[in-house]
C-alpha cells in the first residue's frame, strides 16, 4: 500500500511540475508580447524639388561694351546688367543713372553718353504725351523732333514708336549717317507707310521739315 501511495504522490507532483512549466512558459510568452518594444522605422526624408527661379531679362544699350539681351538673377541691379554687358565705355555718364535699382523682367536699361539730355525723372512717374519732350516755336506749338540728335528716350515718345523701334532708328542713323528726310524712316525696318505718315508732322531732320 505505501508504495502505490508513493508512486501516486510523485505522479501527482510531477503533474504539477509539468502545469507550472507549462504556465509559466505562457506567462513569458504573454510577457514578451507586452513588453517587447516596438519599432517604428522612419521613412527616409525626400527631397522636395525646389522650384527653379523665373529667368529675369533685360535689354542694356547704349554707352556699355557689348550692348544685348542678358539673363540675370532675381534681386540683381543696374549695375549687375551693366556688368553683364561688359562694362561701360569712357564717354559713359553713369551719374545720371540710379545704379543701385534692383532689375525688372523684360526691361530696357539704356546706358547715356556724356552728351546726351537724361531726363532724371523716375521712369515710374513720368507720364509724356507724344510731343512733350519737343521744343516749341514762337506760336508754342512743337516744333518737329530732330531725327538726327533725338535720343531714345525722346523717340520713344512719338506715337507708335517703343523701346525697339527707337533703338532701330538710332542704329539706322548710326550705320547710314544722318537722316537726309524724313522718307529715310521707311527704311527702318517696322516703319511702314501707315507710321510714316503718322510721324511725318512730328519730325524733321536738322530742323527740316
Amino acid at each position: 500500500m505505501m508504495g502505490q501511495a508513493t508512486r501516486m504522490v510523485a505522479a501527482g507532483l510531477a503533474l504539477l511540475g509539468a502545469l507550472a512549466i507549462a504556465v509559466a512558459a505562457v506567462m513569458l510568452l504573454t510577457g514578451d508580447d507586452e513588453t517587447a518594444p516596438i519599432l517604428v522605422v522612419a521613412p527616409e526624408p525626400t527631397a522636395l524639388p525646389q522650384p527653379e527661379a523665373p529667368d529675369i531679362r533685360v535689354q542694356v544699350s547704349g554707352a556699355v561694351m557689348s550692348p544685348g539681351v542678358y539673363t540675370m538673377s532675381e534681386g540683381d541691379r543696374v549695375m549687375d546688367a551693366v556688368a553683364a554687358a561688359g562694362g561701360v565705355q569712357p564717354n559713359a555718364n553713369l551719374s545720371a543713372l540710379n545704379l543701385a535699382r534692383r532689375i525688372e523682367d523684360e526691361a530696357h536699361y539704356r546706358i547715356p553718353f556724356v552728351d546726351e539730355f537724361v531726363d532724371e525723372t523716375p521712369p515710374a512717374t513720368v507720364q509724356v504725351s507724344a510731343t512733350s519732350s519737343q521744343a516749341r516755336n514762337d506760336d508754342g506749338e512743337p516744333s518737329p523732333l530732330d531725327l538726327n540728335t533725338a535720343t531714345a528716350g525722346e523717340l520713344e515718345t512719338l506715337p507708335g514708336i517703343g523701346p525697339v523701334m527707337a533703338e532701330r532708328i538710332i542704329a539706322y542713323r548710326e550705320a547710314n549717317g544722318r537722316f537726309s528726310s524724313v522718307d529715310d524712316l521707311d527704311n527702318v525696318a517696322g516703319i511702314g507707310p501707315k507710321t510714316l505718315e503718322s510721324l511725318r508732322p512730328l519730325v524733321g531732320t536738322s530742323g527740316q521739315p
